[in-house]
């Protein structure tokens, strides 16, 4: 529909813009990756393509005013670019090859919502992780001014200027699910990290049941964050067959840029979050007898089920500190309980009253 946009966080042409640039990312999913490969190798030919790609859709969505339009303008103008970078006989035949892949995918663009789309993906897997507790999702967008995590103390460069969060509480028809991201810096490795943080929000976020939301609970974005990557490395080809490899391999660069910030009170939840995970994994390796896919199960289990457990947020931390082994002797005993005579809110009650 002319001059429609269906994010309020979004200016129309901003949206246009966003639009087209992930209309064309989606199209060329199996080549993304070497796409941005070949840009972090400084190919030149490929820098600049990037580039156009990104002017091309600022200009035209400033002219037009109907998505489809926009999206098939910028499509034929990056096509013509593409074309002539081909034409160049010095270009090197690696960059030829995916160029010419690039060019072919370009036929299959649409102007479909790709973020919607990502969101319906990852909300399938999660509704049927939660069952009858799933809480329905919606996705909002909005444009960030600047780097989310900007800080220089970062470890390493963080190439993903996006971040999600889900607002607490939920409203009464459910959650919604925010993706902030910085447009002018909106590219491949961007748009291949967002099911990796869709996932995180409807894993972690979008069916809890607690009192609060923090940004450095050991269990919301510890112990949860740790479970969610397991099941996005699960889910992926699921989300998106084509997709799937390049989900896999930024979900993974993407975690080591957020491992190496431990500057934050954030930062050290989220590393006290998976090292619970870890222990816990294992105790159930030495101590139950299982094998390690048995183990990891479990801890995923329980994590699903914790979340769901209306139960103060302040108690699940508390839980999560406590999965040190040894484990403290209650806790032991619980957990051997666990699930078969003990339920996750026997576990979480059980912290409690141990609790001083």
């Amino acid at each position: 529909m002319a001059g429609s946009c269906p994010y309020d966080g979004l200016e129309p042409s901003t949206w246009r813009t966003l639009l087209a640039e992930a209309a064309v990312f989606h199209a060329t999913r199996t080549v993304l990756g070497r796409l941005q490969d070949a840009h972090e190798r400084h190919d030149d030919a490929v820098t600049v393509l990037l580039g156009q790609l990104r002017l091309a859709a600022r200009s035209v969505s400033a002219r037009e005013s109907d998505d489809g339009s926009a999206v098939a303008a910028v499509v034929a103008a990056w096509a013509d670019d593409i074309a002539r970078v081909l034409a160049d006989p010095q270009l090197a035949d690696g960059t030829r090859h995916l160029l010419t892949q690039l060019q072919r995918r370009l036929e299959q663009v649409c102007g479909e919502d790709p973020f919607g789309r990502m969101l319906r993906a990852v909300e399938q897997q999660a509704r049927e992780l939660y069952g009858e507790r799933w809480r329905p999702a919606a996705l909002s967008l909005a444009h960030r001014r600047s780097h989310p995590r900007g800080s220089p103390r970062m470890a390493e460069p963080d190439p993903y200027p996006v971040s999600a969060m889900t607002p607490w509480p939920p409203g009464p028809d459910g959650a919604q699910v925010e993706l902030h991201i910085v447009c002018d810096a909106f590219g491949p490795a961007v748009y291949a990290a967002l099911p990796t943080l869709l996932t995180h929000e409807c894993v972690c976020h979008v069916p809890a049941r607690q009192d609060e939301a923090k940004n450095d609970s050991e269990f919301a974005e510890g112990l949860l964050d740790w479970a969610a990557y397991e099941y996005l490395w699960r889910w992926a080809m699921k989300l998106d067959a084509e997709l799937g490899p390049t989900v896999r391999k930024h979900a993974e660069r993407l975690k080591g840029v957020l491992d190496g910030d431990i500057s934050t009170k954030a930062g050290t939840a989220r590393l006290c979050g998976h090292d619970a995970a870890r222990e816990l994994e294992g105790w159930f390796e030495t101590e139950c007898g299982m094998s390690p896919y048995e183990s990891r199960n479990h801890v995923l289990l329980l994590a699903i089920e914790l979340n769901v457990a209306d139960r103060p947020l302040k108690l699940k931390n508390n839980l999560v500190s406590k999965l040190r082994v040894p484990l403290p002797p209650y806790l032991d005993k619980a957990l051997r309980g666990w699930p078969h005579t003990v339920s996750g809110e026997d576990l979480l009650d059980c912290v409690a009253e141990a609790v001083p």
